[in-house]
């Protein structure tokens, strides 16, 4: 990226809050100064370069293209990386097209209802409440994982009989930390629920330190469980294949589930409710600036073509047809694109069998299925919507109601996967046969509790006119390059769509105004946008200041250190800005995407930049980062014991120091060396905080229902910081201003106030009422299921919405106020 970099660094290594410069610094700091509030000072900075003031600063970063047709090479070698339309993308107008229809569309679902708008259709989140929460799937404490919905703290509840292993020291028999009894499949989730980790006094100190055990850290805990409120997809079911078009919903065989209303927790066919995720649905409005997607960054800023896992993926191949001595021939692609997390994070979910799929599905069987059906077929689109409005067959009664015809005007995707895509990547006439059985799975583990195809199996091509003849064994699929390559284009074309989903018009992006605004589409530099000291309340301002730490340096007790980790103007500090990959995808090392942080007890350790420990839940309840790809032929590494590749860069680069990565691999990690002394475990990703009203729940465990249990969080030091003292992130230590605000009228003032600017500083009116580009189709999405019939879902309906937007805003999660503390 054609950018420099302003970079202060705190003196203990860790990022400090990025600053502002020039005139707008001047013009900035008399606004803040005049009203008693301060900017930061630049004492301890080193100045780098010059970082962006205001998003609309910051480009979308352009993914790059490479691919080859033997297997990539080592860094020896330089991949000729060029951008998308040199051999991918025919119209990338038309592209964006494709996407938004694919994001939208129910019937990609293995049911023809879920969509991957339906867990991303209120400002980029889910705030569904009914049937959203599941059991903590990925607790390692359990063998296989907790299957118990609601139980207590465990294993460290003195009374909890559903923990087989128990505590491995006995705990005080007088110890008991309730668990959240009511929760389970189908449960209606309410206020009073949260958080999920409760406390007497939300703001006091956490104890932590020498001596401090775990029945002192929870001495003032109230209710605790880790179950976790993610988002529900799809009810347990093996593929079996496609029904004949134009048919929407695949054949399956239900399957036992501990998702039912009979046997809560045991696997019943009877009285099953739709799967639930193991962590909360991240944002995708602004993810385009992510390095790496996923609250674990498993989906990788390299993508395959194929899978999320990105270069961890050695094997497996595309089609692309070329000429040999004159004859159009299917050749092997082993593709690479740079900058396309989001690509890699669109071909996880339409596979995973808790939230769109069928058990075995591959998206050569969803190619098949979509390609042949009208888009959007069982929706109304909006004829004014931004990207879809001219395709659009329904229209506007007198009343402005959307009526006619549903989907769009083209009759299949196959026509749309044309007009995006050059033809060498579906243009073939041969056929694909796919031997199913060698297909590689993820099988579901405590690391990552979903079932799913990640690469298709061995393909052999046959003529058209030959196939009938072959004795095809009973495992042997056949395919269309179109369909075997959908995955490319699905992932390619989400992504372009999502790429348009940028929320920069802000209260606080005015506020902070902008000297060198671009147009994304074009890169070019547009007229400077003059700060505007009036776009936030004088209480906004005092939480703007609260939340860049503005009074630290006068008073050090001041701090929050909010910024330290979400870094305006992103917010996040994942981010390709971090991250700063050189042209062969190769993140910068020390200072950006690895870096050094002096840990509790004094030693220094390496981490992944934007992934930390918060202590949110155990660790050992979810690794996060600390996960790997998943354990399958395509993700081993034969230099490392044949272990799945970690999705750590602070671990792949340990393993290069060692000379334990292949040269393919290695190639996209940097050379340095890394300290015996690394921090992965329980490490998630920052998410970005804009529009952060409408995100809730928060956390990637849907922990806290509202902006004031988040800064409560902050304000103790975090939930279990002396359990997960190891990996805990520097800074965990409270925020002694923010504490006992019941007591403290300043205490109250400033969490009123940082609440205040999170909530709305951040808020896009532009996503708040649903105007372009964050118009969409009508959507029907699940919401729990009838009480006396399980397998009759109730539905949300989200009425299609154009340009213009609609006439209120989108609710809050539980439709709370931001300030609201609970009952």
């Amino acid at each position: 990226m054609a950018h420099s970099f302003f970079r202060l660094t705190h003196f203990m290594g860790k990022r400090a809050p990025k600053m502002f410069a020039g005139t707008l610094v001047y013009l900035l700091c008399f606004t803040l100064v005049f009203s008693g509030i301060f900017l930061p000072s630049t004492g301890r900075a080193q100045v780098i370069g010059l970082d962006p003031l205001s998003l609309k600063e910051v480009p979308v970063p352009e993914p790059m293209a490479a691919f080859r047709a033997t297997p990539i090479p080592g860094s020896q070698t330089n991949l000729n990386f060029q951008p998308l339309t040199a051999q991918f993308v025919k119209d990338q107008a038309a592209l964006i097209r494709l996407g938004k229809a694919l994001f939208w569309d129910m019937q990609t679902g293995s049911d023809g209802i879920m969509a991957c708008a339906s867990c991303h259709y209120n400002a980029g989140v889910d705030n569904r409440a009914k049937n959203q929460v599941s059991p903590g799937l990925g607790d390692t404490n359990f063998p296989g994982g907790d299957k118990i919905f609601g139980n207590s703290t465990v294993p460290f509840t003195a009374n909890d009989p559903n923990n087989p292993a128990g505590p491995l020291t006995p705990p005080n028999p007088l110890f008991n930390v309730p668990g959240k009894p009511g929760f389970g499949p189908n449960y209606q989730l309410a206020q009073g629920d949260f958080s999920l980790n409760g406390w007497f006094n939300p703001t006091a100190e956490v104890p932590r330190g020498l001596g401090v055990d775990i029945f002192e850290e929870l001495a003032l805990v109230d209710g605790d469980t880790n179950d976790v409120i993610g988002s529900q997809g799809v009810r347990n079911t093996q593929f079996t294949g496609l029904a004949p078009p134009p048919g929407n919903v695949d054949a399956g065989t239900p399957l036992a589930d501990i998702f039912n209303v009979v046997t809560p927790g045991v696997p019943n066919l009877n009285g099953r409710v739709r799967r639930v995720t193991g962590r909360q649905a991240p944002p995708t409005i602004n993810a385009a600036f992510n390095f790496d997607n996923f609250w674990d960054g498993r989906a990788s800023f390299i993508f395959n073509g194929v899978n999320p896992f990105g270069f961890r993926d050695r094997t497996s191949t595309l089609k692309r047809t070329v000429l040999v001595g004159g004859v159009p021939t299917l050749q092997n692609a082993f593709v690479r694109i740079l900058n396309s997390s989001l690509a890699s994070q669109a071909v996880g979910p339409p596979l995973s069998d808790v939230e769109m799929s069928w058990a075995g599905r591959s998206f050569p069987d969803l190619g098949k299925k979509l390609l042949a059906l009208r888009p959007l077929g069982k929706q109304l689109v909006h004829p004014t919507d931004s990207v879809l409005g001219s395709m659009a067959r329904g229209t506007l009664d007198p009343q402005g109601n959307v009526v006619g015809l549903k989907g769009l005007r083209t009759l299949t995707y196959a026509n749309m996967v044309r007009a995006a895509f050059k033809p060498q990547w579906y243009n073939s006439t041969d056929i694909i046969v796919v031997n199913t059985a060698t297909a590689a799975v993820q099988k579901a583990s405590t690391n990552d509790p979903r079932n799913m195809v990640v690469s298709p199996g061995k393909a052999t091509v046959v003529k058209a006119d030959q196939v009938q003849s072959l004795a095809l064994n009973p495992m042997a699929v056949q395919y269309t390059q179109m369909e075997y390559n959908f995955s490319l284009f699905w992932g390619l074309a989400v992504q372009a769509y999502e790429r348009t989903l940028i929320s920069d018009d802000a209260p606080y992006d005015r506020f902070v105004g902008s000297p060198k605004p671009i147009d994304r589409a074009t890169g070019a530099v547009l007229p400077a946008i003059p700060p505007d000291p009036n776009a936030l309340t004088f209480q906004e301002r005092v939480g703007l200041s609260l939340f860049l730490d503005a009074n630290e340096d006068l008073d050090p007790a001041n701090g929050t250190l909010c910024s330290n980790c979400h870094i305006v103007p992103i917010t996040s500090g994942h981010t390709v800005l971090d991250f700063g990959p050189d042209a062969q995808g190769v993140p910068s090392s020390l200072d950006a995407g690895i870096e050094l942080m002096v840990m509790g007890d004094g030693v220094t350790a390496n981490y992944d930049h934007g992934m930390y420990n918060i202590s949110v839940r155990r660790t050992k309840e979810d690794l996060g980062r600390a996960g790997t790809a998943p354990n399958a032929a395509p993700f081993l590494n034969p230099l490392d014991g044949n272990k799945p590749f970690p999705l750590s860069l602070v671990d792949l680069t340990a393993l290069k120091s060692q000379g334990k990565l292949p040269p393919d691999v290695a190639r996209f990690i940097p050379t340095m060396p890394i300290l015996p002394r690394r921090v992965s475990s329980g490490a998630f990703k920052v998410p970005n905080l804009r529009n952060s009203l409408y995100t809730g729940p928060y956390f990637h465990n849907g922990d806290s229902a509202t902006l004031r249990h988040v800064v409560e969080f902050y304000a103790r030091g975090g939930n279990f910081p002396n359990t997960n003292f190891r990996d805990l992130t520097e800074g965990m230590n409270g925020i002694p201003i923010l504490q006992f605000p019941e007591f403290i009228p300043n205490a109250k003032t400033n969490i009123e106030a940082l609440v205040a600017f999170l909530a709305n500083g951040f808020t896009d009116p532009r996503v708040a009422f649903e105007r372009a580009p964050f118009d969409h189709p009508q959507l029907f999405i699940p919401e729990g299921a009838n009480a006396g019939n399980p397998d009759v879902d109730l539905m949300l309906t989200l009425p299609p919405v154009g340009s213009a937007g609609r006439a209120t805003p989108i609710p809050t999660f539980l439709n709370l106020d931001p300030q609201d503390a609970g009952p």
